[in-house]
């Protein structure tokens, strides 16, 4: 579900408002960047983007109601902007360099399966370029669960057989061969 906000602008400044029901202020947490604005309650992230125009960092100033959070940017340079958020910038951010080496796996995947061969490369990838215990894991996980369970894990595979779990509201069929 998407959170709603509206916004209304003047020359010199931005007013954004987001609306979430049952706010307590001190969970509210925004983070502001020049071109970037994030707005989080607890766990959920209500505002996350790139924005159009440059805004002074430290001359924002936030409003916490019991169903809204009304956040008001200055903007560096006086001017209307077309639209609060720069979507092409969040499109090169999402596409950015990848954090971990398992995402880097996956996103390589991703552009192999677009291009050719499938889900079928995306695991000969993860094969390929893992160790001897990865690869262990892989294939005692994967024969011992009847093609329901891959792992990673060695440590955890290897201490005991590894249980036939089917995805969940299916169930499992052994057929005489």
């Amino acid at each position: 579900m998407t959170t709603k906000y509206t916004y209304y602008q003047t020359d010199a400044k931005l007013v954004l408002t987001i609306y979430e029901k049952n706010l307590e202020e001190n969970e509210v947490k925004v983070h502001v960047e020049p071109k970037k604005l994030r707005v989080t309650y607890k766990d959920k992230t209500l505002f996350n983007s790139s924005l159009l125009e440059d805004v002074v960092v430290d001359e924002t100033t936030t409003v916490v109601k019991k169903n809204n959070i009304e956040i008001v940017l200055k903007k560096v340079t006086p001017k209307q902007w077309a639209t609060i958020e720069d979507k092409e910038k969040d499109k090169q951010d999402a596409k950015a360099a990848p954090t971990d080496k398992w995402t880097a796996i996956a996103r390589e995947a991703d552009e192999d399966e677009e291009k050719e061969g499938g889900v079928d490369k995306f695991f000969k990838t993860i094969f390929k370029d893992a160790d001897d215990d990865t690869k262990r894991a892989i294939m005692k996980s994967y024969t011992e669960s009847k093609g329901t369970v891959l792992s990673t894990n060695w440590k955890e595979i290897s201490e005991k057989k590894t249980p036939i779990k089917p995805p969940e509201g299916l169930e499992f069929k052994e057929y005489p061969h």
